[in-house]
């Protein structure tokens, strides 16, 4: 039988195998993994299982190695492992937060970021689009959203580059050393509460939020707000990264946005199908459940075939191409499906397309470097730099 790995490193040097997915999707959509999980490869088949929250459980313990969900305390889990109908509950305590009532009053800052790094990377020899540009839009919006110190942005990337984003904390107590994002969060929350007032924020909305009838712990709150930042700064930057990314070694593509800034929002959603920032997710068998004629046990793990989905033969024509002319651009799973979609998705959009903008309006020209090796897309998520000569 075909099998895939999704976590094969050299994916990011090398580029992710998309030849190999398409004899996957045809002969074995649902298909083993070298670590014993079940990787979906097709559209419907991940659609539908992002979708069956109650029997593919989010479960991003194995990023840590700390066993599955059922050895997280409930206050330490994420928002995507949260069982209905608390899930619910708390979600609209993020949407309170990043709706699109409140997402559009940030983009007059948005647009105001991305001029002023702009202005830094045009007066360079060598500018870099992504040291330089993706890596800090989303921090530096974040840290607006939330009301953070101004040195805040320098210490979200860092902590996405070197991944503590994305771990869980493993020692007990908040703001005792666990974890440097909660122990600024539970900092932060401290200082507030000092105050005669808190600001009327993220963290005055949790902590004054009743679910279940009581009020979020100290820990639940900095939990959810560390998730705020995986899902708003470390994937937003691998969005951000392929964006500008291809504008640069498609000079053509570059040239029609410039004279046609309306199909912005169109190249968005096309980069977010075809060049997905997550390319796969990981899910937990609650239950025994069938998909694709495979049986799964409880507890195994099944990955969403993100990547391989967004370019299925039965869901889109030429798939593999990067197009502006598909009929419904926003339909593909970069954020996922059902009750867990992203909270973050309008947020990341005005970010993306608030970035594309302003550099089209300000750049005529991007040239990329001669001899410097270039990531493939999609690959990484921006962990390397991405040098370009800009003309104003």
């Amino acid at each position: 039988m075909l099998s895939f790995d999704p976590h094969d490193p050299a994916h990011g040097r090398d580029g992710v195998p998309f030849d190999h997915l398409a004899l996957v999707r045809r002969d074995a959509p649902v298909c083993p993994t070298p670590s014993g999980a079940w990787y979906l490869s097709r559209y419907a088949l991940v659609e539908s299982a992002l979708k069956d929250v109650d029997v593919f459980r989010a479960d991003l313990g194995a990023l840590s190695g700390l066993g599955g969900v059922e050895d997280v305390p409930d206050d330490e889990l994420f928002l995507s492992e949260i069982g209905e109908p608390r899930h619910g509950q708390i979600r609209r305590l993020f949407n309170s937060a990043f709706g699109p009532h409140r997402v559009a009053a940030v983009e007059p800052f948005v647009r105001a970021t991305c001029d002023r790094l702009l202005d830094d990377m045009l007066a360079a020899d060598v500018a870099d689009l992504h040291g330089g540009y993706a890596l800090q839009i989303p921090g530096l919006v974040m840290t607006h959203v939330m009301g953070l110190p101004p040195d805040t942005p320098a210490r979200f990337a860092e902590w996405s580059m070197d991944g503590t984003i994305m771990q869980r904390p493993c020692s007990p107590g908040v703001g005792t050393g666990r974890h440097p994002l909660q122990n600024l969060f539970a900092e932060q929350l401290a200082a507030r509460r000092a105050l005669p007032e808190m600001p009327s924020d993220v963290f005055r909305t949790l902590s004054e939020a009743v679910v279940d009838g009581r009020g979020l712990t100290d820990q639940e709150i900095c939990t959810q707000l560390h998730f705020m930042v995986q899902a708003g700064v470390h994937t937003t930057r691998g969005l951000l990264t392929h964006l500008v990314h291809r504008l640069l070694v498609d000079e053509a593509l570059f040239a029609r946005l410039r004279a046609a800034p309306e199909l912005v929002p169109t190249y968005l959603e096309e980069s977010l199908r075809h060049d997905a920032p997550v390319q796969r997710t990981s899910r937990r068998c609650t239950r025994p459940a069938s998909l694709g004629g495979v049986s799964f046990g409880t507890g195994e793990w099944v990955e969403m075939g993100i990547a391989s989905a967004n370019r299925d033969e039965d869901e889109y024509s030429d798939p593999d191409e990067f197009r502006l002319d598909r009929p419904d651009p926003r339909r593909h799973l970069a954020f996922g499906a059902g009750s867990h979609v992203c909270p973050g998705a309008t947020l990341a959009r005005l970010e993306g397309s608030v970035a594309v903008e302003v550099l089209l309006a300000r750049v005529s020209r991007m040239e990329p470097v001669p001899g410097a090796v270039y990531p493939p897309i999609p690959g990484s998520l921006g962990h390397v730099p991405i040098p370009a000569k800009l003309t104003p």
